[in-house]
């Protein structure tokens, strides 16, 4: 359990690290670009899709994932293997979160929108991250 805890550690801090760079993202954005173009094109909405789909890939993964270790460490808390695959659900997640902040920055930046179309993208990346806040598995272990 000790391990556990100290994977949870890294776990927050990681997360914690991800929520820091979405403000960052924002203030990096508005510092290189000036007014955008609010309108929409085919590559604002391909960035859409995108951050759809890693929104989506990030609830399948690390539900799939995380349901498997945390049956196996409910029966086993000390499994290695479980462990990491707990541990890797929860870091694809915030991952996956991170990478729809990073759409709205190409939006802003490379695509040339405007701050409150990037902010659609950050807002929904940042609600991810405190969505998927690392926690304890909540299934007791069996004795």
């Amino acid at each position: 359990m000790n391990e556990m805890k100290s994977k949870l550690g890294k776990l927050r801090l990681f997360q914690v690290a991800h929520i820091m760079a979405v403000p960052f993202f924002g203030w990096i954005g508005e510092s290189i670009r000036g007014h955008g173009s609010s309108a929409w094109t085919l590559w604002h909405w391909l960035m859409a899709g995108l951050a759809l789909y890693a929104a989506l890939g990030g609830f399948f993964f690390r539900r799939t994932l995380m349901r498997r270790s945390e049956d196996t460490l409910a029966k086993d808390a000390t499994d290695p293997k479980a462990l990491k695959q707990w541990e890797t659900s929860q870091i694809i997640g915030m991952s996956m979160a991170e990478g729809v902040v990073v759409m709205g920055f190409v939006v802003r930046v490379v695509l040339g929108g405007t701050l409150w179309q990037a902010s659609l993208f950050y807002a929904v990346g940042l609600l991810l991250l405190l969505l998927w806040t690392p926690r304890l598995p909540t299934k007791p272990a069996s004795n």
